[in-house]
């Protein structure tokens, strides 16, 4: 029991790490995946990977509608 809580928890901050990574060249998926290898290993891949600027942003979300 006490491993499932811990691997909820892990996946918990993995999916945190992936919402950080959505603005970013890197990605929601990779982000999240990097995180749930290692979590500080994907916090770090996140934190040093260059924002999107406001055009890519948009380009994004309309490519997902």
């Amino acid at each position: 029991m006490d491993r499932l809580v811990l691997f909820v928890i892990a996946v918990a901050i993995a999916f945190g790490i992936g919402c950080l990574g959505r603005k970013r060249k890197i990605g929601f998926g990779w982000a999240f995946g990097l995180s749930l290898i290692n979590a500080i290993i994907g916090l770090i891949a996140v934190l040093c990977s260059k924002k999107l600027d406001k055009t890519e942003i948009e380009v994004k979300k309309e490519q997902e509608l």
